[in-house]
C-alpha cells in the first residue's frame, strides 16, 4: 500500500491543489497530512482535488480548531492530536507535527512521520523508519516536497510540487 506524506501547506493554495491532484492522479488512496494547514478552509481545497482518506495531525500553527474539526467531520477525514500512533494495513506509525518522542518511539513503531522543520529527511534507526517530507508550502526553503511512502518495502520518495 503506497502513501502519500504532506506537512506544512500554511495556506498555498497553488502547491495544495497541485500536491493532491498529483495524489488523486497516482491513485494514492490515503495521505496523512503532519500539520500546519494553518486556516480551515484548506481542507476545501484538498476536497475539490482529492477523493481519498486524509489523516490530521495538529500543527503548532494550526488555527480556528472548532472549525477545522467541523469541516474534517464533514468531509469525512480524520483528526489527531499531535502526537500520536496510527494502523495502516498492519504497520504502526507515529504521526505528530513537532519532532518529539522520536528516540523513545525507535523501535516501537514501524514508521515515525513528522513535520514542523521545514527540512526533508529519511532516516533508519533500528526496525523504524523516520520521515519528514519537507514543507510542502515552499515558503522557506524555495522547494515544495513531500513523499510517498510504500508501506509493504518501506521504500520512500520524495516528491517536489
Amino acid at each position: 500500500m503506497r502513501i502519500g506524506i504532506v506537512s506544512d501547506t500554511h495556506d498555498n493554495k497553488a502547491k495544495v491543489k497541485a500536491i493532491f491532484s498529483y495524489m488523486q492522479e497516482q491513485g494514492i488512496k490515503t495521505v496523512i497530512h503532519l500539520g500546519d494547514l494553518i486556516s480551515p478552509f484548506v481542507l476545501d481545497w484538498i476536497n475539490d482535488t482529492y477523493s481519498g482518506r486524509l489523516i490530521l495531525v495538529r500543527g503548532n500553527n494550526d488555527g480556528e480548531l472548532l472549525f477545522t474539526l467541523k469541516k474534517t467531520e464533514r468531509y469525512s477525514y480524520e483528526y489527531h492530536e499531535d502526537p500520536s500512533v496510527i494502523e495502516l494495513d498492519g504497520k504502526k506509525i507515529a504521526i505528530m507535527h513537532k519532532p518529539i518522542f522520536i528516540d523513545l518511539l525507535a523501535d516501537k513503531v514501524d514508521f515515525i512521520l513528522y513535520g514542523h522543520t521545514h527540512k526533508k529527511e529519511i532516516k533508519n534507526t533500528g526496525k523504524t523508519i523516520i520521515i519528514n517530507p519537507g514543507e510542502a508550502c515552499g515558503y522557506l526553503t524555495g522547494e515544495a516536497t513531500f513523499a510517498l511512502l510504500d508501506l509493504d518495502t518501506g521504500e520512500v520518495k520524495i516528491e517536489r510540487a
